[in-house]
């Protein structure tokens, strides 16, 4: 800029030295604010592929199970072969399924456990695993089935563990919320498991997909009150996990409990998901 220009801001036009640094400093800030919005976006993980059929009820007919956790497991038939899936089953809202059942068991004066039914609920489902919630003002239960059908359940010990995972509320993780997991979901997932939610742990390592188990103690019983102060956080437990059809459930050493721990390595893949390892 020439010192001898002189601008005020009433005069009509500014010095043109004036003019061109102006200018230049304008569009250097607008170039720089481009670049930084560019980076965090690109820093920042995609949505995931989750679903949740939000307003849309299915009606789904399948053998009801109380153990390892309620749900519904769905027989299908195609090419002269049969094939299934496990449904675990959530209620509305940061509740759990059990409360729902045991009124529907009531109004009926029947037990559901082993028996085909119709239920109609909300489909929730992401990487191969499914959920229906149901709700009981949409009168879920639509039939049961007269006659028993035969069924069997797989099962397989798989032998004492010991894992590095996250403990996640389902619900959310598996289609609900976006994102469903880590310390943005932490206080939702809390109350959902203390809900009655029944907790998965999720584990995966380097190169490999994430494998999906269901949480009880040693004796069988419920998990829940046990691990919702460990959500969100990496933790190591040690358990007897043993496979139920198309899920498999870890029997957590209650003495041994959960460990936070420090010491893990942190990997991004494919601009999707972090996940850890033990180092």
């Amino acid at each position: 800029m020439n010192n001898n220009e002189f601008y005020i801001g009433w005069m009509p036009a500014a010095p043109k030295g004036y003019t061109r640094q102006v200018t230049i400093a304008i569009v250097a800030v607008a170039v720089l604010v481009l670049a930084l919005a560019s980076l965090l976006s690109l820093q920042q993980k995609k949505f995931s592929n989750a679903v949740f059929e939000y307003g849309q009820l299915t009606e789904v007919t399948g053998i009801y199970q109380k153990f390892p956790v309620p749900s519904i497991k769905v027989y299908s038939q195609q090419n002269n072969s049969s094939s299934f899936i496990t449904m675990p089953l959530v209620g509305y809202g940061k509740h759990g399924a059990e409360g729902i059942v045991r009124s529907l068991e009531e109004e009926r004066a029947v037990s559901l456990d082993q028996k085909q039914i119709t239920l109609k609920g909300t489909l929730i489902y992401h990487d191969g695993k499914s959920f229906l919630q149901i709700d009981e003002h949409d009168k879920p239960l639509l039939s049961i089935a007269t006659t028993t059908t035969s069924h069997q359940t797989i099962t397989k010990e798989l032998g004492t563990v010991e894992l590095i995972g996250e403990v996640l509320d389902p619900k959310c993780y598996f289609g609900v919320m976006k994102p469903g997991r880590g310390k943005p979901h932490r206080d939702c997932a809390i109350r959902c498991i203390a809900g009655g939610i029944s907790p998965v742990f999720y584990v995966r390592q380097q190169n490999a997909g994430p494998v999906y188990y269901l949480l009880l103690d040693e004796k069988g019983n419920k998990l829940n009150d046990f691990v919702k102060d460990y959500v969100a956080d990496p933790v190591r437990l040690t358990a007897r996990a043993v496979q139920f059809d198309d899920w498999n459930v870890l029997y957590v050493d209650t003495k041994k409990g959960l460990q936070r721990t420090g010491g893990l390595s942190w990997f991004k893949e494919n601009d999707e998901l972090i996940y850890c390892k033990p180092e």
